[in-house]
């Protein structure tokens, strides 16, 4: 056998044999984990070790753990363990799932759908943060079915503080040389989304990089407003994704247009493939049918690397609505972190 196949072959199984070290690892994990549940239930229900320590018992035992053995043993992590082992005491725990996803899918107090998810993040091999944002759905999906179930008015959302809007037609300078543009000669405007325009030199006389301008229509003019009133658009609404998420052409000015797929700030919808988020759809497409344009204030999230909008319209009934409101009023979405 030539040595290239010899190599080969020698390191197909240098990569089984360090997997299968891995998997007995990740495997005997979970066991132990479920193994430190299993004996701190029994002694809890010992009497003698309930009235020498009380309520008490964790914190002595996390105590005397991390002495011996380091972190990992906090009172909270200890609770996590005694739990695993309660909700898996009819069944050996799903080895084939390392101990972090077996301690995110244990935030789920619902068995039949924790059993579920399980199944899907074996099925389809998700990563952590994969299973996480799997369970985030969920936990929408069964907050907006409970809102749904109740009805209108048995719930009191925490809604988010209408932010200010600024005002269209209203831009940023930028300095060539603050972005990677070859031509350094142009002041650029700032028309947001990642977009810019090169200003030819009648365009931008008397500007400098910051000043913040107006469009009137037919030339840019320094104007008395702040950067608070940049990044508001007049947009017309092209097709609704889901609860929270719109395909919008925008006019960004200077006959600028621009299409933009935007979701809203600070709130969650349930996601399409569930009634409840098919519900949360139809509501807003609704709400938006016949409104002939809306008012998009944007703003990124460096988390997800994407704009997110702030969005009030006038609707059918002749008032302004903030819509990302409108839907945390009416139980389809549900606030999340800022």
């Amino acid at each position: 056998m030539p040595d290239n196949q010899l190599a080969a072959t020698t390191y197909k199984k240098l990569v089984a044999d360090i997997s299968r070290l891995y998997e007995g690892a990740r495997k005997a994990l979970v066991e132990a984990y479920w193994g430190g549940g299993q004996r701190i239930v029994l002694v809890e229900q010992r009497g003698e070790i309930r009235a020498a320590y009380g309520a008490g018992l964790l914190v002595k035992l996390s105590e005397d753990l991390t002495r011996r053995l380091g972190a990992g043993f906090s009172v909270e992590n200890l609770k996590r363990m005694r739990r695993f082992y309660l909700e898996n005491q009819k069944r050996s725990p799903a080895t084939q799932l390392p101990l972090s996803h077996q301690i995110e899918l244990l935030s789920v107090r619902d068995r039949k759908k924790r059993l579920e998810l399980e199944k899907r993040a074996e099925e389809e091999a998700l990563d952590r943060d994969g299973l996480r944002e799997l369970i985030r759905h969920e936990k929408v999906r069964k907050q907006v079915a409970e809102n749904l179930a109740k009805g209108p008015g048995s719930f009191s959302p925490e809604l988010l503080k209408m932010p200010k809007f600024g005002l269209p037609d209203t831009y940023q300078i930028k300095d060539p040389r603050d972005t990677a543009w070859p031509d350094k000669n142009f002041l650029l405007l700032d028309h947001g989304f990642k977009g810019y325009q090169a200003l030819i030199p009648g365009e931008s006389r008397g500007l400098k990089a910051g000043d913040i301008v107006e469009w009137t229509g037919a030339k840019l003019l320094k104007t008395r407003r702040t950067v608070k009133d940049l990044y508001t658009y007049k947009a017309y609404l092209e097709s609704v994704i889901d609860g929270d998420t719109f395909w919008v052409v925008l006019d960004t000015g200077m006959r600028g247009i621009s299409r933009q797929k935007l979701r809203l700030r600070g709130i969650d919808c349930p996601e399409i493939d569930t009634k409840e988020g098919q519900a949360a759809k139809a509501f807003v497409e609704k709400v938006l049918d016949e409104v002939p344009s809306l008012i998009v204030l944007s703003s990124k999230n460096a988390t997800y690397d994407r704009y997110e909008a702030d969005i009030i319209f006038t609707g059918h009934d002749g008032k302004e609505h903030y819509l990302n409101n409108l839907l945390l009023e009416n139980g389809l979405a549900v606030r999340v972190g800022e």
